[in-house]
């Protein structure tokens, strides 16, 4: 995804798909075509609406920048939470669910100069990978859902000074070498 998230940025025929003005200004073929032509979207029609959603939201509300959103929501995890998966949830689809709430935070807390208040609010981001590791290390029992897991993160390091979310590359990695230590 991220080579294609590259292309896409580098071609100056799609690249208007990362600034949500233009997005508004185009139609939907146009922005399928556009998000099809370098694989940035995989799913033909739920990426399409996806992206212009989202899109629409930011162009709509937050004056086409999403650190208006961070803005509002004084860059604390649990405001920005509470906007994009209960305020406006409808208008944030696929960002607003338990998982990529997280890693979009976790994303732009690592690779921007997004400076983020509350980080252990950033979700542990239980994928398959992380639910393995929780089960081998006895944390976590096949019956149980995404967000049981990642509260069983949450309360395990509460007090530890690492942010459930710092956990996720750690676990991904060990969980994709089949659970073998690094050499």
């Amino acid at each position: 995804m991220w080579a294609s998230a590259l292309k896409t940025w580098n071609d100056p025929e799609t690249n208007y798909l990362f600034f949500p003005e233009k997005v508004a200004q185009k139609t939907r073929q146009e922005v399928q075509k556009s998000l099809l032509k370098h694989k940035l979207a995989l799913q033909l029609n739920k990426h399409t609406d996806i992206w212009i959603a989202v899109s629409k939201a930011f162009h709509t509300h937050f004056k086409d920048d999403p650190r208006e959103l961070f803005k509002a929501a004084h860059w604390d995890v649990s405001e920005i939470h509470r906007i994009i998966q209960q305020d406006m949830r409808k208008e944030f689809p696929y960002i607003s669910g338990p998982k990529m709430a997280n890693y979009w935070l976790y994303i732009l807390s690592h690779y921007t100069d997004a400076k983020f208040k509350n980080m252990q609010e950033i979700s542990i981001i239980p994928d398959t990978h992380v639910l393995q590791c929780s089960i081998k290390l006895g944390l976590a029992t096949p019956a149980m859902s995404s967000l049981e897991v990642a509260a069983v993160w949450k309360e395990l390091l509460k007090d530890g000074g690492i942010a459930p979310v710092e956990m996720h590359p750690v676990l991904w990695n060990w969980s994709r070498n089949n659970f073998l230590p690094e050499v």
